[in-house]
Formats: C-alpha cells, sequence, structure tokens
C-alpha cells in the first residue's frame, strides 16, 4: 500500500506538463520524471468515500497486471486528498481518437490492434481479472502503434463460475445481461463489450443506435445491428459471435483468439526478474541507497525508488539508453579543499619575454609550471639571509621526464638561456616590496638559486654541490 505524502512531492518527483483526458472519477495529466526525463501519465482520483472502493479496485488490479499490452503502473502517490497513479505514457492516443479523426481502420490495420487486444484481456481472464469497462477511449495506442488497455477503476478479481450483480461500464457497450440488470458472467461481459469495440473500428460508428437510451437499450436486448457490404465475410462472422445475445452461447476469449480473422499475438510477458544490475548501477549514480532500493522492490511498495526502478527499466527495455551524464547527480562533500588559483605573474613592459614553456608537450601528470613557480617563490622567503653562489652546472641531455625527479623543463636550452636574466620576468613588487636596494638584490640571488636548483634536472654524473642538501629552516 503507498505510504501517505504530501502534497509537494509530487512536484518534486514529476514535473507536470498538461492535461490529456478527463474520466468520470478523475483527471489525467501528461508529466515528465525529473530524474530520467521520461514521460508519463498522472491519473488523479479524489479520495472521498464513494471513489474508495475505485482506487483500491484499480490499484490491486494494476499492481497484479504484466502485460505489453497493458498499461504499466510505475507509482503510487496517495495525499489526503488525492490519489495519484504514475503509469506509461501512451502518445498515441485512444482508439476513439483515432477512429473520430481518421475514419475507420482498414481490417489489416484493425487485426493486429484486435489481436493484441484480445491477447491483454484473455491473459487478465486467465487470473481471473474481468474489465467490465471495454471500449476506444480506454484502449490506447502507444508510440509504436501498439495497444494498451488502461482504466481499470470498475475491474474485479471473480473465479470462474461468479456471477456478478448490478450494472457498470458504459452504457452502449453493455451486454444485454447487464442492460437487463441480471447477474452476470464478467468473462462473457468482456467478450460482448469486445464485439462493440471491433464493430466500431471496423465500421466507424456503434453497431446499437438509437435517438433516446430507450431505443438504444432495446436494440441491445434484441441484438440489432447492421453490417455493411465491404465487411469481409470472416470478419462479419467474427462480430456475429461475438454479439451473441446469449451469454451460454458467446464464446469464450480462448474461443475469440482462435477464429481465423484473429491474428494469434506473440506475447512477450516479463518476467520479474529484480533486480537488474544495469538499472540498479543508473539508480545508484541518481544517488539512491541500495538497501532501499532492495527493499522498496521486495515489497513492491510502489513508491519514488521503485516507480524511478520501473521507469529506467522501462526506458532499457524500449531500446532507450540512458546517459547518466546528463541525470542529475547527488550532492556531496568534497573533503578536499579546492586547488588554490595560481596568480596571474606581471611582467614589465621594458622586460625581454621569456618562459618556461618546454621544447617537447609535457606528460599529463606533470605539474603546471606557474604552480611550481609559485611553490618555489613561498618556498624562498625561509630560506637563509646568507646564500654563497657557485656556478651551476650545465644541464645535461636528460629525458623530458624521469619518475622520482624533477621534471626538466626543456633539454634544449643553452645554459645562459635557463640560468634567470638580470630582471625577474615578474612584478617583485607583488611579492616582497623592497625596502633597499641591498635587500633587493640579495632575495633577487636567493631565488634565482632555489629555482636553478630545483627546476632544472642534474645529470647522474654530476652531484649537486653539498651546500644544497641543506634543509630551510
Amino acid at each position: 500500500m503507498a505510504c501517505l505524502l504530501r502534497n509537494d512531492s509530487l512536484k518534486r518527483q514529476y514535473k507536470i506538463k498538461c492535461n490529456i483526458g478527463h474520466g468520470a472519477f478523475g483527471y489525467v495529466k501528461l508529466a515528465q520524471h525529473r530524474f530520467t526525463g521520461a514521460q508519463v501519465a498522472i491519473k488523479s482520483i479524489e479520495n472521498i468515500k464513494k471513489h474508495i472502493r475505485i482506487i483500491t479496485a484499480e490499484m490491486a488490479t494494476l499492481q497484479s497486471l504484466q502485460h505489453p499490452n497493458i498499461i504499466r503502473l510505475f507509482q503510487i502517490i496517495t495525499t489526503q486528498k488525492h490519489c495519484y497513479f504514475v503509469t506509461e505514457y501512451a502518445p498515441g492516443g485512444n482508439l476513439f481518437q483515432l477512429i473520430k479523426k481518421g475514419g475507420r481502420l482498414q481490417e489489416v490495420r484493425a487485426q493486429k490492434l484486435f489481436g493484441q487486444l484480445v491477447s491483454a484481456i484473455r491473459y487478465c481472464h486467465q487470473i481471473d481479472i474481468v474489465h467490465r469497462d471495454l471500449k476506444p477511449q480506454n484502449i490506447l495506442i502507444d508510440a509504436e502503434g501498439n495497444v494498451k488497455v488502461a482504466d481499470f477503476g470498475l475491474a474485479r478479481r471473480c473465479r470462474a463460475g461468479t456471477v456478478l450483480q448490478g450494472r457498470c461500464g458504459t452504457n452502449i457497450f453493455n451486454a444485454p445481461e447487464l442492460v437487463l440488470r441480471e447477474g452476470y458472467d464478467g468473462k462473457k461481459a468482456d467478450v460482448w463489450s469486445l464485439g462493440v469495440v471491433l464493430y466500431f473500428i471496423t465500421i466507424g460508428y456503434h453497431p446499437f443506435k438509437g435517438s433516446t437510451l430507450k431505443e438504444t437499450e432495446g436494440n441491445i436486448i434484441q441484438g440489432s445491428y447492421f453490417v455493411p457490404a465491404h465487411v469481409s465475410a470472416q470478419l462479419e462472422n467474427l462480430i456475429h459471435q461475438l454479439l451473441t445475445i446469449a451469454p451460454e452461447k458467446r464464446p469464450s476469449i480462448e474461443d475469440v483468439e482462435q477464429h481465423p480473422w484473429v491474428i494469434k499475438c506473440e506475447e512477450n510477458i516479463p518476467g520479474n526478474t529484480y533486480p537488474d544490475p544495469k538499472v540498479l548501477d543508473i539508480l545508484i549514480d541518481l544517488g539512491f541507497n541500495i538497501n532501499d532500493i532492495l527493499e522498496s522492490l521486495q515489497k513492491r511498495k510502489y513508491d519514488e525508488m521503485m516507480g524511478t526502478y520501473l521507469i529506467i527499466e522501462e526506458q532499457v527495455r524500449k531500446g532507450v539508453w540512458l546517459d547518466c551524464t546528463t541525470l542529475p547527480k547527488p550532492e556531496y562533500t568534497d573533503p578536499t579543499p579546492p586547488p588554490t588559483p595560481v596568480p596571474c605573474l606581471k611582467r614589465r613592459a621594458s622586460e625581454p619575454i621569456f618562459g618556461f614553456l618546454p621544447s617537447q608537450p609535457l606528460q599529463q601528470n606533470q605539474p603546471d609550471i606557474l604552480t611550481l613557480l609559485e611553490r618555489k617563490l613561498a618556498r624562498s622567503a625561509s630560506l637563509p639571509q646568507c646564500c654563497p653562489q657557485r656556478k651551476i652546472p650545465p644541464c645535461s641531455c636528460a629525458p623530458l621526464y624521469k619518475p622520482g625527479a624533477h621534471p626538466c623543463i626543456s633539454s634544449s636550452i643553452p645554459e645562459e638561456i635557463m640560468s634567470l636574466p638580470p630582471k625577474l620576468d615578474f612584478d617583485m613588487e607583488a611579492i616582497s616590496p623592497p625596502q633597499n636596494t641591498g635587500c633587493f638584490k640579495r632575495l633577487h640571488r636567493r631565488i634565482r638559486t632555489c629555482l636553478s636548483c630545483c627546476c632544472l634536472p642534474r645529470s647522474s654524473e654530476t652531484q649537486p654541490p653539498p651546500m644544497f642538501n641543506r634543509v630551510a629552516p
């Protein structure tokens, strides 16, 4: 059973777009799942006393149905005022809209759609579920042109031989026994409704016409209808069998499927193979907890986690592979601080332009030269005030990068260019404004010595002077 949620829970999970339908018990809206971007249909029913039985019946029925030609339930959201059924969205509209817009269907196409419809109803009857409201408005068309049976608000589970009481459904699709308000077999009543639907989609209008409701009901009880000449013999025979007045002589859904006009639909009923590792990986990337996901699937909660799982599973089944990089990621706190931005080093207009650019492309794991300069400048402040100057040995032709040593900036730069020029290539005033000329010269020599010994590699034959082994205080 769905848990009670606040009204903002629906808005947090789904983006409502527009109204796509309105029934006797509620409305249907088109929405978009915020996590995956998939389009879904949300049916809303007001939580009042007279709707409780309808909500409970549709909830229990949709949870037990899993057929490719039956609309699929993703999630149930219950608030204090409404109950929302998040289901699969069929963008092709319904059969009623299809016929009103384009006229009757050719028999070839009608055979395909009716075969899928018979397959879905046979599946329901095999598990003792009767629809009791079959009509073109409740038969949807998906993006691939396949049938999707919807609206199970009047459905009921009953075993074979059970006699139902009370009239329900739409008047012009009711069987004669319902019009007479007699006890009826729900499965045989569904077969009659299938006959009316078949007549409507292949001929273009309802079989039982009347200027008043009483006249229409009289034609239903008598079984009075007209079949045009363009209807094939097999189709006419099937219509006559489906619209048999006596329910005991009316064929079962299994008999209808064996009729030569009906194209038997190849069923590909997916099993409950929870959980799918691919779908679980996507859910984990979205920030869901793996234990909560498994618990929701095991207990069939039809909550946010199970709804997201079923939506992604449906997308994967249809071949719509989701790109996890475009999905919203969960917020988390990175324990590592962000890197310090590298300051922009200024150059005087009178100074020559030279750079510490390598003659060959550096490897990816080599540190940036500006960051390295920044670190060396920071270390220079802690060097001793008195640092003897010695001639730096020339850089040998060492490899561009050697593990365990400092990366070589360039092996093809001459010695006189590799040492710093008399003037620095950046604004020293931004680091430490000199108090006098002597202090500036000493700081200049320390920086130049530090950069030369740390940034320029040494050959294996030449050892650095002992003074460079000292650790700066």
